[in-house]
């Protein structure tokens, strides 16, 4: 049973949700994106150690989209 006041964390990116759990933080929900409905929301449990691998991947410039 999941607690009632868990903290979350929603990550937009399909590529960096994929990244997050390939690295074995589970995702706990998937909602449609509000502004875009056609598109997912991936939801997390905002543990210290989440928001560290979410950071790390956000500055990786790898894992971002060419502008181009």
């Amino acid at each position: 049973m999941r607690q009632q006041n868990m903290k979350t964390k929603a990550v937009r990116s399909q590529r960096i949700a994929w990244l997050l759990r390939k690295e074995g933080f589970e995702i706990i929900n998937v909602v449609p994106n509000r502004c875009r409905p056609n598109l997912d929301v991936f939801i997390f449990e905002a543990t210290p150690e989440l928001c560290a691998a979410l950071d790390e991947h956000i500055r990786n410039k790898d894992n971002r989209r060419d502008k181009n």
